[in-house]
Formats: C-alpha cells, sequence, structure tokens
C-alpha cells in the first residue's frame, strides 16, 4: 500500500478563516502544496509539507494504514502556512533579507 497524505484540497483548517483553497502545486508524498486561499476575505498563498519529518519514521504511515499529516499541523488538524504579503515584493526588507543570505550561500 503506498504512502497516503491528506489532499490539500480538502485542509480547511482553520474552518473560520478559510473559506477556498485552490491547489497550483502538489509534490504528492515527496514535497510540499501550495494553494491560493481565500483567508478571512483575503486572497493569500498558502504552502505545508504533504509528509512531516517525522512521519517518515513512523511504519504505520509509510504502509499506507495511516494517513500522514503533514505539517503544519494544529490540535491534530492539518493546516497551512500563510505566507506574508510580502515575500511577493521585490523590493521588501524581508525579500532583501533573503537575497543576502542566498548571495553568501551560492555566489555568482
Amino acid at each position: 500500500m503506498p504512502i497516503r497524505y491528506r489532499d490539500p484540497a480538502t485542509i480547511y483548517t482553520p474552518q473560520d478563516m478559510i473559506s477556498q483553497v485552490n491547489v497550483i502545486y502538489d509534490g504528492k508524498d515527496k514535497g510540499i502544496s501550495i494553494a491560493k486561499i481565500n483567508w478571512d476575505d483575503n486572497e493569500v498563498i498558502g504552502i505545508r509539507w504533504n509528509v512531516a519529518l517525522r512521519e517518515w519514521d513512523e511504519a504505520d504511515k509509510m504502509s499506507g494504514v495511516k494517513e500522514c499529516l503533514g505539517h503544519p499541523v494544529s490540535r491534530g488538524y492539518p493546516t497551512w502556512f500563510i505566507l506574508p504579503r510580502e515575500i511577493f515584493d521585490s523590493n521588501s526588507d524581508i525579500v532583501k533579507k533573503v537575497k543576502e543570505v542566498l548571495q553568501k550561500i551560492n555566489p555568482q
């Protein structure tokens, strides 16, 4: 039986904040999912691991007996990490700092 993970299109936690999930990328059991989400009446981008790091050590999850919840999880329910809007602004301090770090890691 293959690894089972929660279909990202069905993750609506917290229910009072999320009214729509449109998955734009699903990396399956080896990756992440990214979705456009209607969060408190605002369109945002959410990201999550389909299988959490520690789930790889659980035999029942690796055999497909139990479903992987991924990461993040809140109170036992899979949820999304909402990316801050500043990440998409090339002039933001966040993007500038990330670029600085990346240039040090991988100088061109």
